[in-house]
């Protein structure tokens, strides 16, 4: 009996390992729903690419410029999978696509985002790092609907921080 319970505690361990979730709350009743999984490379297209230097180097992860890392040779540790915001009834998805290692401790905090509603939209800006690769995305709300406007690591996009 002791075996059956060691090894559903550590089944338990390895899932809580590969995945992470929570839920963020806003003011008026505003929720951001997150999921965060172990980034596995056999799901990923991992496209390599040497630098003038001969040097290799992640260029792209499943064909698309990917944001977690500013040392593009080391793997991403985890990525974000999952971004609902909930305004009232409405659940709306996020685009979360090329969103890796979205900060150290592999758990959403509330200060990583601010909302802002402009009329009848929400702009939804979040901060994201890992303590190396430092990037940012926007989200435009509208109803049920939602657009990622921008994905950037450049400093011009952090203006919400401030």
């Amino acid at each position: 009996m002791r075996y059956v319970f060691l090894l559903v505690l550590l089944s338990s361990l390895r899932i809580n390992a590969q995945e992470n979730s929570g839920i963020i709350l806003f003011e008026n009743n505003i929720k951001l729903h997150w999921t965060i999984k172990t980034f596995n490379e056999k799901e990923h297209q991992i496209k390599i690419c040497k630098n003038d230097f001969g040097v290799q180097y992640i260029c792209a992860i499943d064909n698309a410029i990917w944001y977690g890392s500013d040392i593009p040779v080391d793997k991403p540790k985890n990525q974000l999978t999952n971004l609902v915001l909930e305004i009232g009834k409405n659940k709306i998805i996020l685009d979360v696509s090329s969103m890796f290692n979205p900060n150290f401790s592999g758990e959403l905090s509330k200060h990583q985002f601010k909302i802002i509603k402009e009329g009848n939209q929400y702009v939804l800006y979040g901060f994201f790092s890992d303590g190396v690769g430092t990037y940012t995305a926007h989200w435009r709300i509208i109803d049920t609907i939602s657009i990622r406007e921008v994905i950037s690591n450049s400093e011009e996009y952090f203006f919400f921080l401030f």
